[in-house]
């Protein structure tokens, strides 16, 4: 899956591919670096993304995948739902 997105703030669909079992080769941002870490291949221009789709399409890597679906098993709506009330709770100290 290529995701050369120049703004993101999380990557819903990159995580719906990791979910997925599929390869994942996103811009090389620092948010993107910081959610995705060892799961996906970082590109930071349009030969680097090529490059690196040859390699996500030619080379099995199941440990990869294997810790891309573990990622996105974490990310769950339920999840997210109880950080923001976590921090939503956070602000109501009066």
């Amino acid at each position: 899956f290529a995701f050369p997105s120049v703004k993101e703030g999380f990557g819903l669909a990159a995580m719906e591919a990791l979910a997925a079992g599929v390869p994942l080769v996103v811009r090389d941002l620092p948010v993107l670096r910081e959610v995705f870490g060892p799961t996906a291949r970082f590109a930071a221009t349009p030969h680097d993304l090529a490059t690196e789709l040859g390699h996500a399409l030619t080379t099995d890597a199941p440990a990869r995948r294997d810790a891309g679906r573990a990622l996105a098993a974490r990310h769950t709506w339920a999840s997210a739902a109880h950080s923001h009330l976590d921090f939503y709770r956070s602000l109501d100290r009066t």
